[in-house]
C-alpha cells in the first residue's frame, strides 16, 4: 500500500495552488484523479478507503480538498464493481454528513444520507441483518445469523420487468447447477394473488438440493428496505453460512461464479494430501528447534491472514485443517502444541464455529483431543496405578511405555531404548486388558492412549516432565 500512498502524495504536490474557479487546472486534476482511482481498481476495498481519506485530508487548500472528495465520491457511488459502494458510504459518512466538506446542495447532501443508510448494514463482509418475514402459510421466518446451507436472497415485484427476467435466468442457473444452498424468494409488492401465482411458477425448481423458502412482508415491519438496501427490485444478495454477506447488488450472471467458489469452499474437506503437504513442509522448516509455540504461530498467521480480511470460512477451512493435521501426529512439540491451539482457536470461539457442520467434524474432534490431551499433562503427578514398578517409578523417575502387540513403532521404541542402555517400565495394555479390564480401563482414562507407543518421562516425586517422547530421534532427558 505504501506504493499508493507515494503516488497520493506526489498527486497532492503537482496541485498544491491549484485554485477551485481554474477550470483548466481542474481539468488536469480530474485526469490525475482519473488514473490515480484506476491504480486503485482493484485493491482491497480496506485499501481503497485509506487510500482516499489520506488523500482527502492531506490536500491544504479547502476548495481542492472538497473537489477530490466530491470526485471520489461520485467515483465509487457510480463504480460498477461490487464492493465499492462501500467507500462511498464511508466517504459520505465521514466527509459529508459529519459537515467536515461541504457538499454540492442540501439536496445532495440528503441524497448521500439516503444512499448511506440504505447500504451501511448489507454491504459485503458485515453480517446479513435480521429481518423477520412471513411464509404462505403465515409462519415467521427470520433471516440474519447462523444458517445450515449458503442462501441467495432474491427481493422481486411480480409487476417488475426486470424481475420477470431476473428469475427466469435464476430459475435455469438454479436448475442446471443444482447448488446445495437456499433461495429466499422475498416478494416485495402487496398482492397475495399475484405472489401465490409466482410462487408456483418462477419459483418451483426441478433441483433437489436447492430449496425455495417463498418470503414476504405485506405490513413492510421487517425494514428490509433499509436494512438490506432494497430501493428498486430486483435486489439479489449470496450470504454465507455464518451470515456473512458475499455478494451484494447481484444479477444471475455475476451470481454464477460467486456461488461456485462458494459451494467449493463450503464443500471443504479437511486433511487432504496436499494440505498435509504443505503444513509438513512448514513444520520441518522448524528443524531441530521445533517448539509447542510454532503452532501457535502458525495458527496466529492462519487468523492473522483471514479474520482481518473478514473471510470467516476461509479461518474456518484453514484452522480445520491444521487441527486434523496436528491430530494425526505424535511429534511431541506438535503433540503438545495442540491443546492450547483447540482451546484459542476453535473452543473459544463458538460465535465462528457455530454451524452443525462445524460441531461434526470440528469442534467434536477438538472437544475429543483437548480431553485426551488434559490426562496427565506435563507438570502434574503420575498417579498411583497398582503395577508393578509403578511405586518406585514414582519416587525416583525414569521413563513410563505404553505399547501393544503387533505395534512396530512400539518396538522400535522398546529396542532403542535397549540400545541406549535406559531403564524403563514398559506397560502392555493389551495384556492388562486380557487379564485387568478395570485396570486397563482405569489406564485408558487416566492418559492419553488413542495410539501407541505413549513415552512419558517422569521426574522424581513422580512428576511428569514430558509426553509423546520419542527415543528413536535423539532422546535426552529432561535437566529437572
Amino acid at each position: 500500500m505504501k506504493r499508493f500512498l507515494a503516488i497520493a502524495l506526489i498527486l497532492l504536490q503537482a496541485l498544491s495552488g491549484f485554485a477551485q474557479t481554474d477550470s483548466a487546472k481542474l481539468a488536469a486534476l480530474d485526469g490525475r484523479l482519473a488514473e490515480y482511482f484506476a491504480l486503485l481498481e482493484y485493491q482491497d476495498v480496506s485499501v481503497k478507503i485509506e487510500e482516499c481519506d489520506t488523500l482527502i485530508s492531506s490536500a491544504k487548500d479547502s476548495s481542492v480538498r472538497r473537489h477530490i472528495a466530491l470526485k471520489a465520491y461520485g467515483h465509487y457511488l457510480d463504480s460498477r464493481l461490487m464492493g465499492d459502494e462501500a467507500v462511498a458510504v464511508h466517504l459520505a459518512d465521514r466527509w459529508f454528513i459529519s459537515g467536515k466538506i461541504r457538499m454540492g446542495s442540501a439536496t445532495d447532501l440528503m441524497n448521500a444520507r439516503i444512499f448511506a443508510d440504505f447500504n451501511r448494514s448489507s454491504l459485503i463482509g458485515k453480517q446479513a441483518p435480521v429481518a423477520t418475514f412471513v411464509g404462505p402459510q403465515g409462519d415467521s421466518v427470520t433471516l440474519g445469523g447462523p444458517s445450515d446451507s449458503l442462501s441467495v436472497l432474491f427481493f422481486y415485484d411480480t409487476d417488475c420487468a426486470k424481475c420477470k427476467l431476473e428469475s427466469l435466468m435464476l430459475k435455469t442457473l438454479l436448475e442446471e447447477k443444482n447448488y446445495p444452498v437456499r433461495l429466499y424468494a422475498i416478494y416485495t409488492g402487496c398482492d397475495p394473488e399475484s405472489w401465490a401465482s409466482w410462487r408456483g411458477t418462477r419459483f418451483s425448481l426441478d433441483a433437489d438440493r436447492t430449496s425455495v423458502v417463498n418470503l414476504w412482508d405485506p405490513e413492510v415491519s421487517s425494514d428490509y428496505q433499509m436494512k438490506y438496501g432494497v430501493l428498486s427490485t430486483p435486489q439479489m444478495l449470496l450470504v454465507s453460512r455464518d451470515g456473512t454477506i458475499l455478494g451484494r447488488r447481484l444479477d444471475t450472471e455475476a451470481l454464477r461464479p460467486l456461488l461456485d467458489a462458494a459451494v467449493d469452499r463450503e464443500c471443504h474437506e479437511y486433511g487432504k494430501a496436499e494440505t498435509v503437504a504443505l503444513l509438513d513442509n512448514i513444520f520441518l522448516s522448524y528443524g531441530d528447534s521445533l517448539r509447542p509455540a510454532h503452532v501457535t504461530a502458525v495458527a496466529e498467521m492462519i487468523a492473522g491472514r483471514t479474520l482481518q480480511a473478514k473471510d470467516t470460512l476461509g479461518y474456518k477451512n484453514l484452522v480445520g485443517d491444521l487441527l486434523y493435521y496436528l491430530t494425526s501426529k505424535r511429534e511431541e512439540p506438535l503433540r503438545e502444541g495442540t491443546s492450547g491451539f483447540i482451546d484459542e482457536y476453535i473452543l473459544s470461539r463458538p460465535e465462528i464455529w457455530n454451524t452443525e457442520d462445524d460441531t461434526l467434524r470440528v469442534v467434536g474432534l477438538a472437544r475429543l483431543n483437548a480431553g485426551l490431551l488434559s490426562r496427565t499433562p506435563v507438570g502434574s503427578r503420575l498417579p498411583s496405578m497398582p503395577l508393578k514398578g509403578w511405586g518406585k517409578l514414582r519416587r525416583k523417575g525414569g521413563l513410563l511405555i505404553f505399547h501393544t502387540h503387533g505395534c512396530p513403532v512400539c518396538r522400535e521404541e522398546m529396542a532403542a531404548a535397549d540400545s541406549l542402555g535406559l531403564d524403563y517400565l514398559a506397560v502392555d495394555v493389551d495384556e492388562i486388558g486380557q487379564q485387568n479390564p478395570e485396570l486397563q480401563e482405569r489406564l485408558l482414562d487416566t492418559f492419553d492412549l488413542l495410539s501407541m507407543p505413549m513415552i512419558i518421562e517422569v521426574g522424581r516425586r513422580g512428576k511428569v516432565l514430558r509426553r509423546y517422547v520419542s527415543l528413536a530421534n535423539n532422546f535426552v532427558f529432561s535437566d529437572k
